[in-house]
Order: C-alpha cells, then structure tokens, then sequence
C-alpha cells in the first residue's frame, strides 16, 4: 500500500493486516474505546446505573469451571447498565474486536470465528458475573469493518427496540442510525491504525433530541 512504512514501530514488517493487531502505541485500543462510550450513551438513554469499566465484586475463594476464567480482584468489564434484560437486574457487556484476515482467524469462517470470540469472553466473565455479581454478561464482539457477531445482533436490536419505544420513532430507523454509527466508528479507527495521523480524542455523541428518522432519511442509510 502507498505512502505506508515499512515496518512499523514494534519491528514488524507493517501491512494492512498488522496494522489491525500490533499493540504498540494503543491505536487498536481506540477501536474499542470508541464502541464502549458509544454503548454506554446509547444505554444511558433508558438504563439506571449505567458505567464505563465497572469493577466486578472481589472473589473470596469462589472456583470456576473454566480455567481462562478471570479471577483478578482488578477485574473490570467494559460497560454495565440495570435493568436492561431484565427489570432492577445488573447486566454487563464486554467488547471485542477482531481482525478476520488475522493469522489466527484466516482459515476460519465467518460465523465460526465470531462464535469463537463470543466463547472466549463467555469463558472469561460469564460464570463469575453470574454466580458473584448475579447479573448477566453478554460478549460485544464486531470485527475491524463492522460486522457483528450474534449476540451483539440480538443485543443492539432490543437497545434499538426500547429506545425506538421511548423517543416513539421507527425502530428500523434508529437500529439503522446505530449500525451506521457502529459502522462509522470502527472504520475510521481502523484508518487511525494504518495512518496515524489522525485525532485520537474521543467525541461524545448527544442523544439529546435526535431525530432517528430524519437522520436516516437525509443520510440515506437505511
């Protein structure tokens, strides 16, 4: 690709593909940042308690079934709202994002390598959010150019079904705005990952009197 390095910062010969995984300097991490505070506003919305990186309850000598299972007394999720599946109940959410083109996933199929993302969150905080923090954990899992993985689908589908009620607009036009936003996010992340020239700052989006509809319509999204 041109006007691209060669190598990148960690040594690595730098390519598209690289870009998306290396680590060094915390670009890949604004991929997912971006997602969480862009969740969080949109739970904000019609859920209680809603918190970015709330810390799980301290283990006091409980065991897990699997062994990749999270067990610091540090650990953290990515965002948690109440009330959100079910009345006056904690749930909490945990993203991730992965490159599909990645070595580890590139004989894998689509479908096949968001169910094995989706598994590896549900190994790491499931049972323990279920059993210590009685809430219920979803994985968020997109890959780089935005598609979803299952669970995130039924996820964003009833976030676009309760807020279509309250603001009593078209839920195809606001589950509409919301994948486009998504969408939106992770690819100028993912530009920001292979030209680092762009503001990493985080711009928070107001929800305050959006009209979905008309968004859509004049965009032409839908």
């Amino acid at each position: 690709m041109e006007n691209l390095p060669q190598h990148c910062a960690c040594g690595t010969v730098f390519d598209a593909n690289h870009a998306m995984v290396c680590m060094k300097g915390g670009l890949v991490c604004i991929q997912h940042n971006e997602v969480h505070n862009l969740t969080a506003k949109m739970l904000q919305e019609i859920c209680h308690d809603v918190m970015i990186e709330p810390p799980l309850i301290p283990l006091d000598g409980e065991h897990f079934t699997h062994r990749t299972a999270n067990t610091s007394n540090d650990a953290r999720v990515d965002v948690s709202a109440r009330g959100f599946w079910t009345r006056g109940k904690s749930a909490f959410f945990d993203i991730g994002i992965f490159d599909p083109m990645a070595a580890c996933h590139c004989e894998l199929s689509l479908e096949a390598a968001h169910k094995r993302n989706e598994q590896e969150k549900n190994r790491i905080y499931q049972e323990r959010i279920q059993h210590v923090d009685h809430g219920r954990f979803t994985p968020l899992v997109f890959t780089t150019s935005g598609g979803m993985g299952p669970e995130s689908v039924i996820f964003y589908s009833r976030l676009a079904e309760v807020l279509s009620e309250k603001k009593r607009q078209p839920q195809s036009s606001v589950l509409a705005w919301m994948r486009c936003r998504l969408s939106f996010s992770l690819v100028r992340s993912a530009l920001l990952c292979l030209r680092d020239t762009r503001s990493s700052a985080f711009r928070p989006v107001s929800l305050v009197g959006m009209d979905y509809e008309t968004t859509v319509q004049w965009s032409k999204v839908a």
